[in-house]
């Protein structure tokens, strides 16, 4: 789930951020600081904060990268650490300026949709849930007086610069703060303004435990909403919202479903890759996702009347020979249209109910569509109702535990053949280690 924590300065986003990202065990990521690192580096080569052939040089120069440890969030540029230098008065003159540009906003939009491919995180700064993301599953609007506001910048400067603090007071702050408000507000390009759908919280008579217990409260409240997604999901068609609800009623009562990792929930193409052990699995899935899936069924099934069912169901026939190359197209297309597909790329049911060899065809779709890889686990089907039992238990315990999604990206930069390997190496990999979370406990956020 991605998390958006917009504002204007002063109102606590940063801390905030930092704050709900630790409490959630969420990656973070300070827009602000990214758009801080490249002021940085306007003002260390010396060139103007305007659009000119020497910024966009800079742009295309600009590598921006983050590392957490237990002492905190560093940032660099081109490899330099820069933590301490982008918080100085002399970045904050001008970083509204530099963030105006919309040759600087296009290009560093890029870096921050690449930080939120994985579909989980927590993102904070002025326009993340109305540019940036603006299908993000929370978006959160910070605001406080302007009083507030300037006391509080004023004693961050005091604490952590205080060179850059002497002469400086509330009304002076004020100021600062109303003239980076209203060039923030009124840019062209991404002005700050409260997303749409987005929760507001005045922060001035609160404390950042108070605002970080509301946020997480928010969060709780959403991902137990997406467990039962299909039923608020409005742009789902109501035959399979119907044939869901019927689905997810036999799998609760009968098999105790849990659903887990629905903070890797995002909108937008995707292969959700899952082990594969029964014919209970293609259903679990189903009822575990919030959206429509999109499955790949034997022609056969289409032949009866199970196939008109299925069919409006969002299954798509496919012929039994592995080298029939419309399937590859019709997977293809399907992704091309945004739509999620679930894959077992196993091939077939597991006999052992051991997690077999993953072919590598998934790899080959990866790498042709750029899409995101989800791992999933399925545990007890196989119990349930494997492949040497004729009818199903009538009871047990299933669960349906999603991953961090894996990107092509992280592997482009190997030669093709290797890129694949490596992708498949790593789904089964995530699978594995989703197994061993589960079994450990589930406790926190899947891995």
């Amino acid at each position: 789930m991605i998390i958006t924590i917009d504002g204007p300065a002063g109102t606590g986003k940063t801390t905030i951020a930092k704050k709900i990202a630790e409490k959630l065990h969420l990656p973070y990521f300070d827009t602000g600081a990214m758009y801080r690192s490249f002021t940085w580096l306007v003002l260390a080569r010396n060139v103007q904060p305007i659009d000119s052939p020497e910024l966009q040089s800079l742009l295309r120069e600009f590598n921006f990268d983050t590392k957490i440890d237990k002492s905190g969030i560093f940032y660099f540029v081109n490899g330099k650490d820069v933590t301490k230098e982008i918080r100085t008065q002399k970045v904050d003159a001008i970083v509204s300026q530099v963030a105006a540009l919309p040759v600087v906003r296009e290009s560093l939009l890029k870096i921050q949709k690449k930080f939120g491919e994985n579909g989980n995180g927590v993102f904070e700064g002025r326009d993340l849930g109305s540019v940036v993301f603006p299908e993000a599953e929370l978006k959160i609007f910070l605001t406080a007086s302007l009083k507030v506001r300037a006391q509080r910048r004023l004693d961050e400067i005091q604490e952590k610069r205080p060179e850059d603090g002497k002469g400086l007071d509330t009304e002076k702050m004020a100021k600062e703060i109303m003239r980076r408000d209203e060039m923030d507000s009124s840019r062209e390009i991404a002005p700050l303004s409260r997303p749409k759908g987005a929760i507001v919280i005045d922060t001035s008579n609160l404390t950042i435990e108070q605002v970080t217990e509301r946020i997480a409260h928010y969060y709780q409240r959403k991902l137990s909403k997406m467990k039962l997604g299909w039923l608020y999901n409005r742009e789902m068609r109501l035959f399979y919202r119907a044939v869901l609800f019927f689905t997810w009623c036999i799998y609760k009562t009968c098999y105790r479903c849990k659903i887990f990792g629905l903070e890797h929930f995002f909108k937008g193409a995707g292969v959700i890759a899952a082990n594969h052990t029964s014919y209970l699995d293609p259903p679990l899935v189903a009822i575990s996702w919030p959206d429509e899936i999109h499955f790949l069924a034997r022609k056969s099934l289409f032949k009866s009347f199970l196939g008109f069912i299925i069919e409006r169901l969002n299954s798509h026939p496919i012929s039994s020979d592995p080298n029939d190359v419309s399937i590859l197209k019709m997977i293809i297309r399907l992704l091309n249209e945004k739509k999620k597909v679930v894959l077992f790329p196993e091939g077939t049911r597991s006999e052992t109910g051991e997690l077999g060899e993953i072919k590598p065809g998934i790899s080959l779709l990866i790498s042709k569509t750029n899409s995101a890889l989800i791992p999933t686990y399925i545990h007890g089907t196989y119990e349930v109702w494997n492949r040497k039992r004729k009818y199903p238990k009538l009871f047990g315990k299933i669960a349906c535990v999603f991953g961090t999604p894996l990107r092509w990206s992280s592997f482009a930069h190997l030669e093709k053949r290797e890129a694949q390997e490596q992708l498949a190496k790593s789904l089964s990999e995530a699978i594995k280690n989703l197994k061993k979370w589960y079994l450990d406990g589930a406790r926190g956020t899947p891995p």
